[in-house]
């Protein structure tokens, strides 16, 4: 019978006990095979387990490693990459629901977040990729082409109003010329009305004085129709170039309101989501902007509600994006119908959506927050046969004395969470106030 080996020193069995503590942690997250025995020796270790105790799990791991060394490197490759096109897929994902792209790449848009939702290998995974670049192009050149389109009516701009300033110089230089001409001919009927008189007091005939004033009179009305005659010519020419103005400025005042519906239509579009038809995030920075300055002029109470649609992705993963929408357009919908007509609604982003409610303390934001909650709650939907309930948390807050927007977001956000932790389906305040309700 052989004799069994001594037992390990202490010093060494600290060092081997350190080692498979370490070891534990560099495994972590490395396989999903070796995570249940992971977890049961971090378990065991955090109950004092010696090593002789942690033997068996250790052993475990010893045959999941040997299993794991003769997978194929294929398999072996696919865990960390998995995760990480996983989380490259998740992102893409989000950063297509929160941008706001032109109409006209609206299509793309919802079919490039379709083909992300159903990547199924790398070869689709890079598809995705070079479609999102392909996207991301399309819509950098047209930006650029808009941007041109509007440099090209700036040009034209300028080049019409440095015609009209020529057009106003020249009717400017003919009413000069008018001017001129009638000092010139008072002049002249002044010198001629002169020499009649000096002529008749030399006369010493009569038949004299009638050939010396028909004379002079035959000279003023000549001068009299030659000045007629280039006044009208002038007058003429003056009335053509301010026809020719009035045609340009018209045209001119087409083109700029042209352009100015259309700057308003791509304002509006771009502080619009397209899907529920509600104000996006930016339309939402804006307005909460004003409101917060009104806030602290008047000193009137203020509250922001976050609302969030609890268990959206299950929605869009067992029933399809088509639903996910229906979902989102329902929810919007209802926020909208139930807020007074001095309130703000707004999709953030994803499933969430904000509120913002003027002259509105906390604890009257919860009363309003809870009927829509509970009116949600009721108003569920069929889905090609299959009944989709719904519920939605809600966190509050209310600006108070030295807020700025993004600390009073944050507490809101917070009491969101709170929500969720809580079961979701429930609104909750944050608790800055004893008067406010429980949470």
């Amino acid at each position: 019978m052989s004799a069994l080996p001594p037992p390990p020193h202490p010093d060494q069995e600290k060092l081997l006990y350190k080692l498979v503590i370490q070891f534990l942690i560099f495994c972590q997250g490395s396989h999903k095979l070796l995570e249940p025995h992971l977890l049961q020796i971090g378990k065991r270790l955090k109950s004092g387990a010696n090593l002789n105790e942690l033997t068996p799990e250790l052993q475990a791991i010893s045959k999941t490693l040997l299993h794991i060394s003769k997978q194929p490197e294929a398999d072996k490759k696919d865990t960390g990459e998995s995760r990480q096109n996983n989380y490259l897929l998740q992102r893409l994902d989000e950063l297509l629901a929160d941008s706001d792209v032109p109409l006209r790449f609206q299509q793309q848009k919802a079919a490039l977040r379709q083909r992300v939702k159903t990547n199924a290998d790398d070869q689709s995974f890079n598809k995705v990729i070079d479609s999102a670049v392909a996207l991301l192009v399309d819509i950098k050149d047209y930006a650029v082409s808009e941007q041109k389109d509007i440099g090209g009516f700036l040009t034209q701009l300028s080049t019409q109003l440095g015609e009209l300033e020529q057009h106003v110089e020249m009717v400017g230089y003919s009413n000069q010329l008018s001017f001129d001409q009638r000092q010139y001919l008072d002049v002249e009927i002044n010198q001629q009305l002169g020499d009649i008189k000096d002529d008749t007091r030399q006369a010493e005939e009569l038949a004299a004085l009638k050939t010396i004033t028909g004379e002079h009179l035959d000279r003023l009305m000549m001068q009299l129709m030659e000045h007629k005659q280039q006044e009208g010519e002038r007058q003429l020419q003056a009335q053509q170039q301010i026809a020719l103005m009035t045609e340009k400025l018209q045209a001119l005042e087409t083109e700029t309101e042209a352009l100015r519906t259309k700057l308003k239509i791509e304002h509006d579009r771009a502080l619009c989501d397209t899907l529920t038809g509600l104000p996006n995030r930016l339309a939402y920075m804006d307005r909460v902007e004003m409101e917060a300055n009104r806030w602290k002029r008047y000193h009137a109470p203020l509250s922001l509600l976050i609302w969030d649609i609890d268990y959206f992705k299950p929605v869009n993963d067992n029933y399809g994006h088509k639903a996910g929408d229906k979902t989102l357009i329902l929810v919007g919908q209802l926020l909208l119908n139930n807020c007074r007509s001095t309130d703000f609604v707004a999709r953030y982003g994803g499933e969430e959506f904000v509120m913002l409610m003027p002259n509105t303390q906390a604890v009257q934001a919860f009363a309003m927050a809870e009927k829509v909650r509970a009116l949600i709650e009721k108003c569920g939907f069929n889905y090609n046969g299959e009944m989709i309930n719904l519920t939605i948390s809600c966190g509050i807050s209310e600006f108070g004395s030295g807020d700025q927007h993004d600390e009073v977001f944050v507490r809101a956000d917070q009491a969101l969470y709170q929500a969720k932790q809580a079961g979701r389906n429930r609104c909750v305040v944050y608790r800055n106030d004893p008067n406010l309700p429980p949470a």
